[in-house]
């Protein structure tokens, strides 16, 4: 039950509708579609390279990072689908964040 809430909460998101009009734009465009999935590459590296505190690798990754999103940021319509997933994807940490703490406080009760 609580899934389906949770999953109808961000269904009714601005954000995520308007990720949703936005979709077939970018679907569509298999250069902004391999744009997007060497992004999302790259941001892994990064999260890797400061995980594991690799200060140099991490600049090279964040460097090419900001090289692919200022191609794609060419495209408006890719940098408002950008920006949406970002606030999505920080709606959604502090939700989790917000579950994981009542849990603990239960669970230590």
């Amino acid at each position: 039950m609580i899934k389906d809430e949770i999953i109808a909460y961000f269904n009714s998101l601005d954000e995520v509708k308007r990720i949703k009009e936005l979709e077939p734009f970018i679907d569509s465009n298999p250069f902004i579609n391999e744009k997007l999935k060497s992004l999302n590459i790259i941001k892994k590296k990064m999260t890797n390279s400061k995980e594991f505190n690799l200060v140099n690798q991490y600049k090279i990754d964040k460097l090419e990072y900001e090289n692919i999103k200022k191609e794609l940021f060419e495209y408006p319509f890719v940098e408002e689908y950008i920006e949406l997933l970002e606030i999505v994807d920080f709606k959604l940490v502090n939700m989790i964040n917000n579950i994981e703490s009542d849990l603990n406080r239960i669970i230590n009760d």
